[in-house]
């Protein structure tokens, strides 16, 4: 448990307090996902995953075509290695462990296909504990995730032990304790402690984003993989035995310890392949193991499709009655942010009503409730929004101001433009900055120029990056400039920024600063300085 959870961390840490490692990219806006194809492109690390994937596939391959398991199983851990990347949910290819998904790079390379995500039917067991616990008030996540991986580790641990009992014995088969419960238990112990593992990341699809990447296919293919090599050793231990494993076989689980009924039903694909007996044959084995992916992908897609849900344009009378009580529940709950967040997002299924109701929200006394009403309202993209959003620019609670002013970004409100501009000199803004800057940026009003050139000039290193990309955001035209003066800015950050902006402005003014910075104390610039100058050389 040591050495799969805190050794990966400290593994992380150590990259991440390197000054020459690259920092993690959060994804976030087009200058990042500019950075992240940068890096992979500057360091091949495409080939390097495509090669990756391949040896992986032709590992298991392998395997299976000349019964080596061991290479088998290799591939599969191969499969599911890139799940260590999840550890510092802070990271992709640029920091620490982050590397390791570089075999999923053909994965993700199918942005239009969320191919990660097509084992999703995994997690219904999860899920049903999830409802189940949540029936008593529990949100009990972290202990599913903590007692899948405990429990898997037990059962690995004590599979080994009896395992290496049963050799000193002289056994030619282990048939004790735990394998009078599984036949195969340091198998289902990987899986379980390896599903414990996935859980700790969060299911929401967000591809080449730092915050998750999906690892439900990879555990599908690696499980479906494991549970082949389960079936090959079997047809290999009848052949050691002399056909005596049967009697074992016949008196003990396969890997998990179900009803009869349920055997039956789960185990009926595999019987059609064998004609009712156990796979004795490596093609019944791949066929099993083949049929068994393609129906539990197929049942993926099936539930992806059905989760998927649209705010409907007319509601029941019913459904109406629902909506009113959910509001007026809302509004007595007091300063319960984490219960009033909770059900102000069942609002906005409800269609328009919804949108409505939120509208009504965002006005109400209590400050909470008008912060997260205005902060959905502008997901939304609700235009009704601006004259409330004018009112709550001035709110004395920062929360409430911090909602209004992004919210006015989401929405490209024009009428909140001088509002913001004046907002930057109020002596209680400072900490509005940033958030003022990217709203004024995602409107796109030229007028805000001059404010956001006078945030470049002073102040924390991320107001003058929020500062750069608005007027980039504006005119991409005009920016330039602005870019090449912050290349010489002290802090790190602000200079990698500013390489980036001065990337995307394609102008050939920006070459002659960028190749200056091939000795820059800093890697990071001096990488993306060195990989801009080979973009405009191709051009």
């Amino acid at each position: 448990m040591f050495a799969f959870i805190e050794l990966p961390r400290l593994f992380d840490n150590l990259l991440q307090n390197r000054v020459d490692f690259p920092q993690f990219d959060q994804g976030l806006g087009e200058i990042n996902a500019m950075k992240t194809e940068m890096f992979i492109r500057g360091l091949h690390l495409r080939w390097i995953g495509y090669a990756s994937l391949l040896v992986i596939v032709g590992m298991i391959t392998f395997g299976y075509s000349t019964r080596r398991s061991g290479w088998a199983m290799a591939g599969a851990i191969g499969l599911f290695i890139p799940v260590f990347g999840q550890f510092a949910l802070s990271m992709f290819f640029l920091a620490g462990l982050g590397f390791l998904r570089v075999g999923w790079l053909p994965f993700l390379e199918v942005s239009s296909l969320d191919l990660l995500d097509l084992g999703r039917v995994i997690y219904v067991p999860y899920w049903i504990f999830i409802w189940f616990f949540g029936l008593f008030n529990w949100s009990a996540h972290s202990f599913l995730s903590f007692f899948f991986m405990g429990s898997g580790a037990l059962l690995f641990t004590w599979g080994v032990l009896q395992w290496i009992k049963a050799r000193y014995s002289n056994q030619k088969v282990a048939t004790s304790w735990i394998y009078k419960i599984s036949r195969h238990p340091q198998y289902l112990g990987w899986i379980i402690w390896s599903y414990g593992l996935i859980l700790f990341t969060p299911f929401a699809n967000v591809m080449k984003k730092t915050w998750s990447v999906p690892s439900s296919l990879p555990w599908l293919l690696m499980t479906t993989t494991i549970v082949g090599i389960c079936m090959m050793e079997e047809i290999k231990m009848m052949k050691l035995t002399n056909g005596k494993y049967q009697e074992y076989r016949e008196s003990s689980p396969f890997l998990f310890p179900l009803p009869p009924w349920l055997n039956r039903i789960l185990t009926w694909p595999g019987r059609l392949v064998t004609r009712g007996s156990y796979p004795s044959r490596r093609s019944q084995v791949v066929w099993i193991t083949l049929i068994y992916t393609v129906l539990l992908i197929l049942l993926s897609l099936f539930w992806v499709d059905i989760r998927k849900k649209h705010p409907a344009e007319e509601i029941s009378q019913v459904a109406l009655v629902e909506l009113s009580d959910l509001v007026v529940d809302i509004r007595t709950r007091g300063d319960d942010r984490k219960g009033i967040w909770t059900m102000i997002n069942q609002v906005p299924p409800y269609g328009q009503a919804g949108l409505d109701s939120l509208l009504t929200l965002a006005t109400d006394k209590n400050p909470i409730v008008r912060e997260f009403s205005i902060q959905l309202l502008g997901d939304h993209g609700v235009k009704e929004l601006e004259p409330i959003l004018l009112e709550n620019l001035h709110d004395s609670i920062k929360r409430v101001r911090s909602a209004a002013i992004l919210s006015a970004g989401r929405i490209r409100s024009e009428m909140a433009v001088d509002t913001l501009i004046q907002m930057v000199e109020y002596p209680r803004m400072p900490n509005n900055l940033f958030h003022i800057y990217n709203a004024l940026g995602a409107i796109g009003d030229a007028k805000a120029i001059p404010c956001l050139a006078d945030g470049l000039e002073e102040g924390e290193w991320y107001n003058q990056v929020s500062a750069l990309n608005s007027i980039l955001a504006i005119d991409a035209g005009a920016v330039a400039r602005y870019a090449i003066q912050e290349l010489n800015d002290e802090n790190n950050e602000v200079r990698r920024n500013a390489v980036m902006v001065c990337i995307q402005t394609r102008d050939p003014l920006v070459i002659e600063p960028l190749k200056s910075l091939k000795n820059d104390p800093d890697f990071e610039v001096r990488f993306y300085a060195r990989q801009g100058v080979k973009e405009f050389e191709k051009r």
